[in-house]
């Protein structure tokens, strides 16, 4: 009588609490962080104690230019022991997918442009594509290994009421585009919205996880580089965080930026600015 091949043992280290996305509603939208694998135990601790929030899969995938992958709460972490190629340094976002054809099949009247093909790897499946406005994504499907079961997260602090969000700053003039675009790309509705008066008026809109900022201020036109936004209505108690104005003028009780543990930059929203999505005033 015939038996069933053994299992392949997964890595060392590795968990993840959903090893299955097809029951996801919709795309998990993360950004991407590349490090050195020296520094990954530490930028995991420093988000956990950031968000409050535990860890909620760590895979090493040997086969796959040993690369190490974490996440936590919108970020994901990825390690590597050797450089990163360019094509991984342009990805803006990681997208997680309930299944991966599907959703190639949904992006495609969008105008995406698939870059990588579809190509099997150890979490399950990936490909690279292009959005409609030049940003590079990579799209993953998570399937479980034979005998793989949901992980316990990581142990992290209790949640301290803070939202880390994906930033993506643009013009007013594109700002209403911008929504309508990531509402469709992402499968998601903008859930919140609000206009914030002061010297250059803002307009912002919460997808999912993705923070839509329209403006012609300093916060678009000389900070590309921030990447994130968190929303907290309790800014000082932000563990490893330091303070870090466009320039002491533009800074506001509303919002400001701060760098985090790990150099990233974040803009610093209070959630009551959402409030009826009502204007509000600097």
């Amino acid at each position: 009588m015939s038996t069933a091949p053994a299992a392949t043992p997964l890595p060392d280290r590795w968990f993840r609490t959903t090893p299955d996305s097809s029951g996801l509603a919709r795309p998990r939208l993360l950004a991407r962080s590349l490090i050195g694998v020296a520094r990954l135990d530490e930028n995991i601790r420093g988000y956990e104690q950031l968000t409050g929030v535990a860890g909620d899969l760590r895979m090493p995938i040997p086969d796959f230019g040993g690369l190490e992958l974490a996440a936590v709460d919108t970020m994901l972490l990825i390690a590597s022991a050797r450089p990163f190629m360019p094509i991984q340094r342009q990805t803006a976002y990681s997208v997680i997918v309930p299944c991966l054809g599907a959703e190639l099949d949904r992006l495609r009247p969008t105008g995406t442009e698939v870059l990588e093909p579809p190509e099997t790897i150890l979490p399950g499946s990936r490909a690279r594509v292009r959005y409609p406005d030049g940003s590079i994504a990579e799209l993953v499907e998570h399937r479980p290994q034979p005998g793989e079961a949901a992980g316990p997260p990581l142990v992290a602090d209790e949640h301290r009421g803070v939202r880390l969000l994906l930033r993506k700053a643009v013009s007013r003039a594109a700002f209403a585009a911008a929504v309508a675009l990531y509402e469709t790309l992402l499968d998601t509705p903008a859930t919140d919205r609000a206009r914030v008066q002061g010297p250059h008026d803002t307009e912002l809109a919460r997808i999912g996880s993705l923070l839509v900022v329209g403006t012609d201020g300093p916060e678009y036109t000389e900070t590309g580089a921030v990447r994130l936004a968190v929303l907290t209505s309790a800014p000082q108690d932000l563990p490893g965080t330091q303070p870090l104005a466009y320039a002491a003028a533009q800074a506001t009780s509303r919002h400001h930026v701060v760098r985090l543990h790990d150099g990233w930059r974040a803009e610093i929203w209070d959630p009551a600015v959402f409030a009826s999505g009502r204007t509000v005033g600097t």
